[in-house]
């Protein structure tokens, strides 16, 4: 392809991806492409497998119209969601719904090495139980920790000592036949997977996470904001009082107040083992006073932290993920009540605050997302194309298996 028809290429199969245009009609009226170049686009895609038919729309008095999707069984993604305490993995078809999943408690302290050697293991085994080893189209990670935009490269993730500079992308790649492999922060992928399967809406929306760590991503007209470093929506370490130490080095930190590792070390004080955001959220649930106490503090400074954001923004929606969030409405009343509070009220009036609808499975289907997003760049087309081409006789029991 040449530079032009691959920006076509892709804006086509973007629009196709994400449901706005579906039908030729449709995609006709979104490119502003001829019927014949349109269709010579569609031809490509459908000849090469990424696409088919879907069937057809429902009549509306005309002929029905041909609906067009992205094929499912055209290869497999691998998705990587390291967390703070636990390792996500998912293998998916490349609409994304996941195929064979697996979870580890890992410790990150010890870096790269404690980490990815299971990685590559487990992922490999999962690919040989569905016997899809050689149909592996690209990789999607995230991490708890900004990354640069540029480099791809973990950049001071105060969750994960000796991961700075880490080239994770570089560490993957070769493991799974030199496939593309994308990486991003866990909140800004988390938030691309709600935008994406649950949430799209023009004017955006705010994803904050709430657990052990607190971080907040921006989605606006689609487009996940990740910021000229890497490091939008990085609040939990936004300094808002003289107060204890952070585990990034600092004093006063949002998260040193807020998040679920400070709130524990205060239930900790009061004579209570909990070992984890989650169990937090549970007892705050059961009705425990002095959990519920602390989680409500928690959602008044995330939602102080929160409202200029939103004053900025306007965005139609927040929405709440993480560990903490568990604990529902005692959670989410008092983060609303804040942003009303402190934030502009022709912003703050309308705004939705609704909890995350992936659960745990949120970073895996964002990184699933990432990775698609990824592939069907105009950069990566040809190399997609390419490999989905090659194995197109081969489809048929694979499209059997997992379609």
């Amino acid at each position: 392809m040449g530079n032009v028809r691959e920006a076509e290429a892709s804006e086509l199969l973007g629009l196709i991806r994400r449901g706005e245009a579906t039908t030729r009609s449709e995609l006709q009226d979104r490119m502003q492409l001829s019927r014949v170049t349109l269709g010579k686009r569609l031809d490509v895609l459908l000849r090469s497998g990424l696409v088919d038919e879907a069937g057809q729309d429902a009549s509306t008095g005309g002929r029905p119209r041909t609906v067009f999707r992205i094929r499912p069984g055209c290869g497999v993604l691998l998705a990587v969601d390291i967390g703070s305490s636990r390792t996500n993995l998912a293998v998916t078809d490349f609409a994304g719904t996941i195929l064979v999943r697996d979870d580890r408690l890992l410790d990150l302290s010890g870096g790269p090495g404690t980490v990815l050697p299971w990685v590559r293991r487990r992922l490999k085994a999962m690919l040989k139980e569905i016997g899809a080893a050689d149909s592996v189209l690209g990789v999607g990670v995230c991490v708890p920790g900004p990354v640069d935009p540029v480099s791809r490269r973990l950049v001071h993730p105060a969750l994960m000592p000796g991961w700075h500079g880490v080239d994770l992308a570089a560490e993957l790649k070769e493991d799974f036949d030199g496939v593309p492999v994308a990486v991003g922060s866990d909140v800004q992928v988390t938030a691309l997977g709600e935008y994406r399967m649950h949430w799209s809406n023009p004017d955006g929306i705010i994803l904050v996470k709430a657990g052990e760590g607190i971080a907040a991503a921006a989605v606006i007209n689609g487009v996940v904001r990740t910021g000229a470093t890497g490091a939008a929506g990085e609040i939990g370490h936004m300094r808002i009082s003289e107060g204890r130490q952070c585990r990034c080095g600092r004093f006063g930190c949002l998260e040193s107040v807020a998040g679920g590792w400070a709130l524990r070390e205060r239930l900790s004080e009061a004579g209570w083992t909990v070992g984890s955001s989650e169990e937090l959220a549970d007892l705050a649930l059961r009705g425990d006073s002095l959990s519920i106490e602390l989680l409500e503090l928690s959602a008044r400074l995330v939602g102080r932290a929160l409202a200029p954001v939103i004053a900025v923004l306007n965005p139609s929606a927040v929405v709440v993920a993480g560990a903490l969030a568990d604990g529902g409405a005692v959670f989410l009343d008092p983060l609303r009540a804040a942003l009303e509070a402190v934030g502009p009220q022709e912003a703050t009036r309308p705004l939705v605050v609704a909890s995350a609808q992936l659960g745990a499975d949120a970073g895996v289907v964002g990184a699933a997302l990432l990775a698609q997003d990824l592939l069907t760049a105009p950069a990566h087309l040809d190399m997609l194309l390419t490999r989905v081409t090659s194995r197109r006789p081969d489809q048929d029991s694979f499209v059997k298996l997992f379609t």
